[in-house]
Formats: structure tokens, sequence, C-alpha cells
């Protein structure tokens, strides 16, 4: 049976704001000492489903005064290239370029990780009262940031609250499989919330 035909979007929202909402969860009990950082994923065909998903689930939590702050990775990049007025420029050039290669490496410098993405990830939370946050748009923003980097780069910062991925493609608890299709580097220091049990 394929994971998409196991993959009942009502039912796995449903569990998520049990698990989002329990104070078990928002305490960050039970984790060994270990960060907390929880991976949700789900199969590719259902994003559209994910999507409707989590902004319910974003209401649903705040109606019950939890405030999660949601970064879309995807759309934080475009706010950066926006802000530093080269996005236009980009569109307009990409399509004359043969090699995709070079994308990357002009997208390298402004969205660098440790001096774009990360700093802007936590200028958003010091702005916020959140008590998870929720890292969304990891498809969109593959290959110009990835998450195992994020991941990473956030682990010495972000310790205060949960963090929560959603990540279209399997966590197996040792890696990240992008769409199915690409192993994302081993990342095994995040827990997996498709097997969290309250």
């Amino acid at each position: 049976m394929s994971t998409s035909l196991k993959y009942n979007t009502p039912e796995q929202f449903n569990n998520l704001y049990k698990i989002l909402s329990s104070p078990r969860f928002l305490k960050k009990e039970g984790l060994g000492g270990e960060l907390p950082f929880f991976i949700h994923s789900f199969p590719v065909n259902k994003q559209s489903e994910v999507e409707t998903g989590t902004e319910s689930l974003l209401k649903r939590l705040q109606s019950e005064g939890i405030e999660i702050l949601e970064v879309n990775l995807y759309l934080l990049c475009m706010d950066i290239l926006k802000r530093e007025e080269i996005f236009d420029k980009i569109v307009a050039q990409e399509q004359s370029w043969t090699n995709k290669q070079r994308l990357l490496r002009i997208l390298s410098g402004p969205l660098h990780i440790d001096t774009a993405i990360i700093p802007e990830i936590h200028r958003r939370l010091a702005d916020s009262n959140a008590k998870i946050l929720l890292l969304t748009g990891i498809g969109a923003a593959f290959p110009f940031v990835r998450s195992h980097t994020i991941l990473n780069n956030l682990q010495t910062l972000v310790g205060d609250i949960p963090l929560v991925m959603f990540f279209p493609g399997t966590y197996n608890n040792i890696s990240l499989n992008l769409f199915d299709r690409i192993i994302d580097n081993n990342y095994y220091r995040a827990h997996n919330l498709n097997e969290y049990k309250i």
C-alpha cells in the first residue's frame, strides 16, 4: 500500500491538533534532553490538502491561545530577494539561463543560510509570542534552501520552543527523503511527529 493511501489528511490534522495543543508537547516533556525538533512528513501528492489543513490547524490552535509562527521558507526567500531589490532582475534573466546551476550560484549570496535565512527566521521569531515555530514551503524552496541545512543551523538558536517542519516526502528517523526521490542528507536529531504519542 502506498504512503499516500495510508495518509488520511483530516485524520492526520486532527491528530496534529491534539499533539500540538497538548501540555506535554508544549512543555517539551519526554525528549530526554534532546532538541524539540519535530518532522511531520506527508506524501507529495497531498501538498494542496496539507496546505488547506495547515491553515485550519493554525486557526484552531490560535483560538485556543496557542500562537504559532509559520515560516514558509519559499515565501521568506521571495521576501529577502524583493527587499534586496534583485527579485525582478532574476525573474527577467532566468529564462535566458540554460544552466540552472548559474541561478543557484547567484541565489547563494542573497539567500545564504547563515547571513540571510537564519537571521530572518530569528527576527520573525523575536517579533512574535509564538509557542511553536512551524516551517513550511520546504519543497518549493528546494534546492536553494535544503531542509537538513535549516535544521542544523537552527539547532543552536531555537530550543526554547518546539520547531515543527512539514516535509513533503519521507522521514524515517535517519534521513530526509524529499519528494520520495532526493535523499536530503542524514538528519537523525528530529523526532518523527508521525510516530509521536501524547
